[in-house]
């Protein structure tokens, strides 16, 4: 017996991307709380200028047409936070982008990956620093994938780290890990203080994270190393970090 798929759903999504397909529609990637991932065409978006009009990074209630599975359409979209002053600057907008990005590449799209997205992006859209920001949403983004480990611990071979210690990297397993288990990614090294701030960032709500005072130097010394193994902890490229729009 035949069942057809189509029906109307209503729902609250968070825009991930845009881009244009064919010559008038455009292609949106949305996320939910409760619906994770989906794809919903735009039809006439690139012509018409009554045509619905989805910001990026936007969170709307959406009004959406499932011809199939794989075939949704957007009817209507009430945009209830526009996030506007996210575009307003290159490395709000960079960041913004991967943590989009980072949430297309994930293996699950469950409700906490979706709070985390836009946590960060509405801490990005009231003008905290974009490096603490991506700072915070990288370690939980990374512990949310089971592979980050506490920073108190070796990972490899579960000593305790001391005080002053300072850490290297395992390849293999893609996690921070003390000098005896290391393979030698000297990219890679972790100072203790730069260690401590992760550790307790790790144990701390986001605004406990926020507020840690630290110096620009210690700030940007732990943005960049967490690009680092961002980029080598993760199986495909992460386009974003491969523009070049930061040095890391």
């Amino acid at each position: 017996m035949f069942f057809s798929m189509e029906r109307d759903s209503k729902g609250l999504f968070t825009v991930l991307n845009s881009e244009r397909t064919g010559e008038r529609d455009r292609l949106l990637t949305l996320i939910s709380p409760s619906e994770g991932l989906l794809k919903a065409r735009v039809y006439g978006a690139q012509k018409s200028a009554r045509s619905i009009k989805v910001p990026l990074f936007s969170d709307g209630v959406f009004s959406l047409y499932h011809a199939s599975r794989n075939k949704i359409s957007v009817k209507d979209v009430e945009i209830i936070n526009l996030r506007d002053g996210i575009l307003s600057d290159i490395d709000k907008t960079t960041s913004a982008v991967l943590f989009s990005e980072l949430v297309m590449n994930a293996r699950s799209s469950d409700e906490s990956l979706y709070r985390l997205l836009t946590r960060a992006l509405d801490a990005l859209e009231v003008d905290l620093p974009y490096k603490r920001v991506v700072i915070m949403f990288v370690i939980r983004f990374l512990s949310l994938g089971g592979t980050f480990g506490d920073y108190e611990h070796c990972p490899v071979c579960q000593r305790v780290y001391s005080d002053d210690e300072i850490l290297g990297y395992n390849n293999q397993i893609g996690a921070s890990c003390c000098q005896n288990c290391s393979t030698g990614d000297g990219g890679l090294i972790l100072p203790p203080n730069a260690r401590a701030f992760i550790r307790e960032s790790i144990k701390a709500g986001d605004d406990e994270v926020f507020s840690f005072r630290i110096s620009d130097a210690q700030e940007d010394r732990i943005f960049r190393f967490l690009l680092r193994l961002l980029r080598a902890s993760s199986i495909a490229e992460i386009r974003t970090l491969s523009s070049g729009l930061w040095n890391f």
